[in-house]
């Protein structure tokens, strides 16, 4: 890599990395439940939770995450995790535009705009971080084209583990990719009748997934399915925009349009162009996310995750032409372009943090080992400015309490509820508890009261602040606007919410 590149991409890592570093919990929707497991996993579990590991196609974090926290503090070392997410994404597609131009170019550092997507605001980061493996992995494969059989199918075997071993997701994504860049020369080997070539191309490039495979089909067990569905196909063209869409609407899609129209200018004036060798892996991964559906079994937004994959391969796939003059003022446009999104994403982060500070004290008020019940209004999920969603599951590491939200499925993490407190967690819903204690819903009271005596404490959230209405079953302990802490009363006049 060119000094000049090398250097352009440190600072602008070291730019988009501001926010990380600028809050104590960067606001991602799940983030607060994997940091919570990642404690766990490093302590070796507890009362209630248990490490089981297993070949699961969803580890990157769970296994870098709690080896770093051995040299740093935890929330450290979920940050350098985060970091390593954008330097994956970046760096693959700086390097894969290297492959396939010939050339370093500073053009590819336009993946830098893409960095803060809806994905990674809802905290799939294992996606994410199988993601730059993918692209990482695609431009390795590339570069051994010319090397021996035997050495490119061994590196791409432990390309494709890595993939499979951070997510489901990111694996597919490989192979898709490789699928896409072997389609056009296989065509071509196809139509003159060298069926031979072909055949050895084919093997080559299957090779390097038939450890995966197998690891998957004999020792992975996913959890329970559930409906295939599909959005209407107009939404299809809204989640492209997922790309861009952060926290203001209106001046996410006015980037988002004026990138696009700049794209699209240079290339109908012919000054931009695809590379050849990825036109295949660009179109293959398209057309899989248009036949994706929304819902697939046990994965919701199955179609979400790949237009921040689909992006950035356009952009490590482009090839411009432009004068020197006309670099340097795209460059700069694309520069005032970030640092203004990224300025609007620091206001709201540290409003974040303000927050999750409050919230914080809120939990720090339960006592060690404490049975904490979660309840939040149906319709909370969301990545929006301030996602609370998960915060309750910090208590698990900073007061080692039993959260009943908290990711320990063993189809998909390498931790799991112990058997008594699996059947308490599957039988606790958050929305219910919300309806009996603040809503004062009959039905839900009457289902809520069996509930009562196997925890200790309720915690309250909601997205807007809210008042906690009085009841004989809880003591107020603490209280933020939108974050209560309530002790449970057991016994006296508390016969249900």
């Amino acid at each position: 890599m060119p000094v000049r590149i090398a250097a352009a991409f440190a600072v602008l890592l070291a730019l988009a990395c501001v926010p990380i570093f600028s809050t104590v919990l960067p606001p991602l929707v799940d983030y607060p439940n994997h940091l919570a497991r990642m404690h766990l996993l490093g302590e070796g579990g507890n009362q209630f939770y248990a490490v089981h590991w297993a070949p699961l196609p969803n580890l990157a974090a769970d296994l870098i995450v709690p080896a770093l926290a051995r040299l740093m503090p935890l929330a450290l070392a979920g940050k350098i995790f985060l970091v390593m997410i954008f330097a994956l994404l970046a760096g693959g597609v700086v390097w894969l535009n290297r492959v396939v131009t010939g050339a370093g170019r500073l053009w590819p550092l336009l993946a830098f705009l893409f960095l803060y997507n809806r994905i990674f605001l809802w905290g799939f980061i294992n996606d994410l971080f199988g993601l730059g493996v993918a692209l990482c992995g695609l431009a390795l494969w590339l570069a051994l084209e010319q090397r021996p059989a035997g050495l490119r199918i061994a590196v791409s075997t432990l390309v494709a583990l890595a993939c499979f071993f951070s997510h489901l997701v990111a694996f597919g994504l490989y192979g898709l990719m490789i699928a896409g860049v072997e389609l056009v020369p296989g065509w071509g080997e196809f139509l003159r009748r060298d069926y031979g070539a072909l055949a050895r191309r084919i093997g080559i490039a299957a090779a390097p997934f038939a450890i995966p495979a197998a690891i998957c089909a004999v020792w992975w067990k996913p959890g329970a399915g559930g409906p295939i569905s599909f959005a209407g196909f107009a939404r299809k063209a809204d989640l492209l925009f997922s790309v861009f869409d952060n926290y203001h609407r209106g001046f996410d899609i006015i980037c988002f349009v004026t990138l696009l129209a700049a794209i699209g200018g240079l290339a109908a004036s012919r000054r931009l162009h695809i590379a050849p060798r990825l036109i295949g892996a660009i179109a293959l991964i398209f057309a899989t996310y248009l036949a994706l559906p929304s819902q697939l079994l046990s994965g919701t937004g199955a179609d979400h995750r790949l237009p921040i994959a689909l992006f950035l391969l356009l952009v490590a796939g482009s090839v411009s032409t432009l004068t020197r003059h006309e670099a340097i003022a795209l460059g700069a446009a694309a520069l005032v372009m970030l640092v203004a999104r990224l300025g609007v994403i620091e206001r709201v982060w540290l409003d974040a943090d303000r927050v999750y500070a409050g919230d914080l004290a809120v939990l720090d008020h339960l006592p060690e080992g404490a049975k904490l019940a979660v309840a939040y209004p149906a319709g909370e999920a969301h990545a929006g400015a301030i996602p609370q969603l998960h915060v309750p599951a910090l208590a698990a590491a900073r007061r080692e309490a039993f959260v009943p939200t908290l990711f320990a499925s063993p189809a998909q993490q390498p931790l799991a509820l112990t058997p008594a407190y699996r059947a308490l967690a599957d039988a606790t819903v958050p929305p219910l508890w919300w309806l009996g204690f603040v809503e004062r819903d009959p039905v839900a009271q009457g289902l809520l009261g069996p509930m009562l005596g196997q925890y200790d404490y309720v915690v309250f959230l909601d997205r807007r602040p809210f008042d906690l209405p009085a009841s004989p079953c809880l003591s107020p302990v603490a209280a933020e606007p939108s974050f209560h802490l309530a002790a449970i009363v057991h016994g006296g006049a508390c016969a249900g919410p």
